[in-house]
């Protein structure tokens, strides 16, 4: 009797690793993993870029170009009218290429936050040094930041989306661990 409930306790035990090496592997190369993987490659790295530069561990010349990119525009006009809405302005003050100040305001205080104060600051002297002063900023950042701008334009668009100003700036600001932002002066 004694060899069998020793033999039960074993086997009970055998099937407990089991059962653990089991859900290990599961969880290990699962259909989650696959997920993941796929979206490593990009979401994963733009989001360590933006990470580096807030906490200032890149190095400013990996940021910054001293000469503007060719514009290629990152902020269509749908953007701009989606913004317009979200503001309660008429659309018509979107036309012109040369927007209102408020605008101008909204990119630094919620496009360019994303990266640190440092990256913005580097931007804007690249710019005079340049003496490029019809460039956009985001004309001056190397390749992969550039598309981190990107990223980041199309992620306050869909934010934008159905809201008023009050509740983007909470949703917003909570997401991307931002402080909460000042309102925009019209």
């Amino acid at each position: 009797m004694k060899y069998q409930s020793t033999k039960t306790t074993r086997q009970l035990k055998e099937l407990e690793i089991e059962r653990k090496k089991q859900q290990e592997q599961e969880l290990l190369f699962g259909p989650e993993i696959e997920l993941l993987k796929y979206q490593s490659d990009t979401f994963l790295e733009r989001l360590w870029l933006e990470i580096e530069l807030r906490d200032g561990k890149s190095k400013i010349s990996d940021v910054v170009m001293t000469d503007p990119r060719p514009y290629e525009a990152i902020f269509h006009r749908s953007w701009f009218y989606r913004l317009a809405d979200m503001l309660g302005v008429s659309r018509s003050v979107m036309v012109p290429y040369v927007k209102p100040k408020f605008v101008r305001e909204f990119f630094i205080k919620f496009v360019y936050a994303r990266l640190s104060y440092k990256v913005f600051r580097e931007l804007k002297a690249a710019r005079r040094l340049a003496k490029a002063h019809d460039a956009k900023l985001f004309q001056f950042l190397k390749d992969e930041y550039y598309k981190l701008i990107e990223t980041i334009a199309l992620q306050i668009y869909d934010e934008m989306e159905g809201k008023n100003y009050k509740d983007f700036v909470q949703s917003y600001s909570t997401k991307n661990k931002l402080p909460i932002q000042q309102t925009l002066s019209f």
